[in-house]
C-alpha cells in the first residue's frame, strides 16, 4: 500500500503543479521517508489530457523508498522534476513531493497531495490540497498535520482545484504480487 501512495503522490504532484492549480507546501511531510517503499506498480509512464494540452507523467524507483516524477507539459520546454515518497492517512495515500532544481539543491517544502491507482492501474489520480483550508489549523509538526489530514480526508473543502486523471502508457512491471499474463 506505501508504494501505491508513493507512486500515486508523485504522479498528483507534478500534474496540479503543471496545471497552475492552487497547492499545499509545508516544512512538515506526512510520514517518513525513510519508512516508505516504492511499490513498482506505481512506476511508469503517464499521460493526462486537458483540451489540446497533454501531460507526461513519468515515475521511477531511485532507491526502493523514494521514487523520482517528471512532469512534462505539451506546451512547456522543461520538466519539472520531484522527489517523493508516500503515506497512508486513513487509508488513503498522499504523496511527500519535493522539488529538484538544475542547480542541484532540492527543496526545502513539501508538496502534499492525494493520490490514488485505479484498481486495473490504468488510471492514476492525483488531488491537491487547498493551501487555504490549512491557513486555520495547527500543523506545526508531521503529527500535528496528520491529524488534522486523517480528520478531513473525505471533505472536500479540503481539496483545491480539479482532479487529474493521468492514463498508463507503460505497463507496470511484474512482480510477484501481480503475475505476468498468460500467453
Amino acid at each position: 500500500m506505501s508504494r501505491i501512495r508513493t507512486l500515486g503522490a508523485i504522479a498528483c504532484v507534478l500534474p496540479l503543479l503543471m496545471l497552475g492549480l492552487g497547492c499545499y507546501e509545508t516544512q512538515f511531510p506526512l510520514g517518513s521517508a525513510d519508512k516508505a517503499t516504492v511499490d513498482p506498480v506505481y512506476v511508469g509512464d503517464f499521460v493526462a489530457v486537458d483540451g489540446n494540452k497533454s501531460t507526461t507523467i513519468t515515475i521511477r524507483n531511485i532507491d526502493n523508498r523514494l521514487y523520482y516524477v517528471e512532469w512534462f507539459d505539451s506546451s512547456d520546454n522543461k520538466p519539472t522534476r520531484m522527489v517523493g515518497y508516500t503515506a497512508t492517512v486513513n487509508g488513503v495515500a498522499f504523496a511527500n513531493l519535493r522539488g529538484l532544481t538544475d542547480d542541484g539543491s532540492i527543496d526545502d517544502k513539501y508538496l502534499v497531495m492525494r493520490i490514488a491507482l485505479s484498481p486495473d492501474r490504468a488510471k492514476l489520480t492525483l488531488r491537491n490540497l487547498k493551501e487555504e483550508f490549512f491557513k486555520d489549523k495547527n500543523v506545526g509538526s508531521s503529527a500535528a498535520l496528520e491529524k488534522v489530514i486523517g480528520a478531513n480526508v473525505e471533505n472536500e473543502k479540503m481539496y483545491d482545484g480539479d482532479t487529474v486523471v493521468g492514463t498508463r502508457v507503460m505497463p507496470p512491471p511484474t512482480t510477484a504480487a501481480s503475475p505476468a499474463p498468460q500467453m
